[in-house]
């Protein structure tokens, strides 16, 4: 065993033993007994989850690489995997480290990566795991490719088209060609395709037009690439594909992967649009006032991402106001929550309701049955690329 994997291996248990010391006395009580806020897993509901899509895209062309900045756990990570994921999506070059420290392999940061520590990171993972990166730019790709022949590994490489996003991606099919030719050109690259994630569509919650400008977005991908195979380059990879849009991409015969993240947890936002997967995150929260018109809970706008469509399971109130440590739904007097009642919380959206936990409490049924660290969370990559 190197030293780098004894450190990697260390660094990974030292986490999870952290996490049981603080927050493992809830192992073994009701879901409604843990100190709250706290972040629920349902195990059950996840591997439902987990089940259904892998069901589905048994019949699609496309495989699944699912995106992990969702979730931020190895353990989800490795159902998805053991269900058939041909390998795992990211967004930080921290989350791809704690992937492979956990035993994890194939991963893809969908994300354009630049600043010398966080690209020498990334080489330096190459070299114990097969990594993947996306790149809209000539200069990015001589970095990494710099960083990769220091390092003495390969990294895959996938040029990342903007199909609708208005952020990261190149705009046109000569510029997507002209990066091609130079990444065939880099040692230490392999070229590998192209990603273009339709994130945009989920703005749209009407289904006929979220699809229409699905459509537009595949197909501005596939052109792409048939421009670039046009001038003798291979293309195989197509990647493409969030929740909102799953099954319409999938089914399209050029696409070869997608990326969905948010089916294993689901969230009101994502749940509005495709309904048929399983809330399995949820926030417990205590009721710590009942005033006649209202419910005030423990969980505020720090505790739960997207607040303002978060609502109450098994309680059909009206979401009237999220603060910083205070949810507020509007009630009455047949309402039947009372001070010190435990409820949980859909979030409206979950990454960065994930992202404000240390740990989620697994339950089975009504019991905490683990506790699994939320790893790595927040902007900061927690000493995982420190030189």
């Amino acid at each position: 065993m190197t030293d780098h994997t004894t450190v990697a291996n260390h660094r990974i248990r030292d986490t999870y033993e952290r996490i049981r010391r603080d927050y493992g006395s809830a192992i073994g009580r009701r879901r409604s007994e843990v100190v709250t806020p706290a972040l629920i897993l349902d195990l059950p509901a996840a591997r439902r989850n987990i089940a259904k899509m892998a069901d589905r895209l048994s019949t699609l062309p496309a495989k699944i690489r699912p995106h992990i900045k969702v979730h931020k756990s190895p353990e989800l990570s490795r159902l998805q995997v053991e269900a058939g994921a041909i390998g795992l999506s990211v967004a930080t070059v921290w989350e791809a480290i704690v992937l492979v420290d956990s035993g994890l392999d194939h991963v893809f940061v969908v994300n354009t990566v630049a600043g010398a520590a966080k690209i020498g990171a990334l080489a330096e993972l190459a070299g114990r795991a097969d990594i993947m990166v996306a790149v809209d730019d000539p200069a990015n790709a001589e970095a990494l490719s710099d960083a990769a022949r220091a390092a003495g590994s390969q990294l895959g490489a996938f040029i990342e088209v903007d199909t609708g996003m208005d952020r990261c991606g190149v705009d046109t099919p000569e510029e997507a060609l002209g990066l091609a030719r130079r990444l065939t050109q880099l040692d230490g690259l392999r070229f590998l395709g192209l990603t273009g994630y339709e994130g945009h569509c989920s703005l749209t919650p009407e289904m006929e037009l979220r699809h229409a400008k699905q459509r537009t977005a595949v197909a501005m991908l596939a052109a792409t690439a048939d421009f670039i195979i046009a001038d003798g380059i291979p293309c195989p990879i197509l990647s493409a594909g969030g929740t909102a849009t799953w099954d319409w991409t999938a089914a399209d015969p050029r696409i070869t992967e997608i990326q969905a993240g948010s089916y294993v947890v689901m969230d009101v936002f994502h749940g509005s649009m495709v309904g048929d997967f399983e809330n399995s995150v949820f926030v417990a929260s205590t009721v710590i006032s009942r005033r006649p018109d209202r419910v005030v809970l423990d969980a505020g706008n720090k505790s739960i991402g997207a607040p303002d469509i978060a609502r109450i399971v098994g309680h059909d109130l009206v979401n009237f106001r999220f603060d910083e440590e205070h949810g507020i739904f509007v009630a009455d007097e047949l309402t039947a929550l009372r001070g010190g009642d435990v409820v949980e919380l859909v979030p409206g959206y979950a990454p960065s309701t994930v992202n404000w936990y240390d740990a989620y409490h697994v339950v089975e049924g009504d019991v905490v049955v683990d506790i699994w660290p939320v790893i790595p969370r927040g902007p900061g990559h927690h000493g995982l690329i420190a030189r």
